[in-house]
């Protein structure tokens, strides 16, 4: 059986949510999805160089925040080509400053993650490629990116099929006149795909404009698991300078039963600013979610 660390409190019985295992694995309650950080593989030490595993004990640091977890790509930049094919490493016939390599074993189907720039010259910038170098005489390239020092980018990668990364710091060995920098690269690995935390609409859509003292067709697309949605709608804002009084309609709430669409008759509703939002239900008429993201339409007059 296995035991998860006190995250799995957080957990909402009927909320989909991560829970990580002692592994540091992460699992979705009842659903195919496992995410594993990349720094917990092993390096292919034969096949990288420069490269660091961060570890509370050996971490990065980027700005004021210290990385614990990730690995470091330093930047080995040297005054000349030659020196660095003497000491850097050699990919695809150029010299680049450090790589690491990974063993996905084709389990995984996404890479994603943070790179952060050590270097404090905002002027100068870095250059990162991750490469799939599942076959060692044909790398190719799955994502480059360039960033100023103490700049960050996020990315994500599709890696599905692909037995060995290698992520190259490939800022100029040849550059001299400043500094190295050092890129931390937080990352996971997930295998799966995580499931919709709430009701996606399908129509309307964000500021549409419906016609009052109509009918108006709601669309979303189905929630797992759920068998029927609670839907609601509400007035923001009037277009006009009508006195609201306690007969005048203001919101409107139903239980749609076994369907994913549901036509509203907006006879008697004032022209001006609506939002509306649901809530997935299962038999017995508990939520699997919390209430969906209000979606702004208008009632024109």
């Amino acid at each position: 059986m296995k035991q998860y660390t006190a995250a799995a409190l957080a957990c909402l019985v009927v909320l989909p949510c991560l829970i990580v295992g002692p592994s540091g694995i992460a699992y979705a309650r009842g659903l195919r999805y496992k995410a594993v950080s990349l720094d917990s593989l092993p390096l292919v030490q034969s096949d990288s160089g420069g490269a660091n595993i961060l570890t509370p004990g050996s971490p990065g640091h980027y700005r004021d925040m210290t990385i614990n977890n990730g690995v470091q790509l330093s930047g080995n930049c040297y005054d000349n080509y030659n020196e660095c094919l003497g000491h850097g490493v050699q990919l695809s016939g150029n010299c680049h400053g450090s790589v690491a390599e990974f063993n996905l074993q084709r389990k995984y189907d996404e890479l994603f993650g943070t790179i952060y720039d050590e270097f404090t010259d905002t002027g100068d910038t870095a250059h990162m490629t991750v490469y799939d170098a599942s076959n060692p005489n044909q790398k190719h390239a799955l994502y480059r990116m360039s960033l100023p020092g103490l700049g960050q980018v996020h990315f994500r990668i599709r890696v599905r099929g692909v037995t060995y990364v290698l992520l190259a710091q490939d800022t100029e060995c040849n550059v001299s006149g400043h500094p190295p920098s050092n890129l931390d690269v937080v990352a996971t690995l997930s295998i799966g795909s995580l499931p919709p935390t709430q009701v996606v609409s399908r129509f309307p859509t964000g500021n549409a404009g419906e016609p009052a003292n109509s009918k108006v067709l709601f669309g979303w697309q189905p929630f797992p698991r759920a068998v029927n949605y609670a839907f609601h709608v509400w007035m923001v804002s009037q277009s006009g300078s009508a006195t609201i009084t306690k007969y005048t309609p203001v919101t409107f709430s139903t239980l749609v039963y076994h369907m994913t669409s549901y036509t509203w008759d907006d006879h008697g509703f004032l022209p001006g600013t609506y939002q509306y939002t649901l809530l997935p239900l299962d038999a017995r008429g508990k939520a699997l979610a919390g209430w969906s993201t209000p979606v702004q339409i208008a009632l024109a007059s």
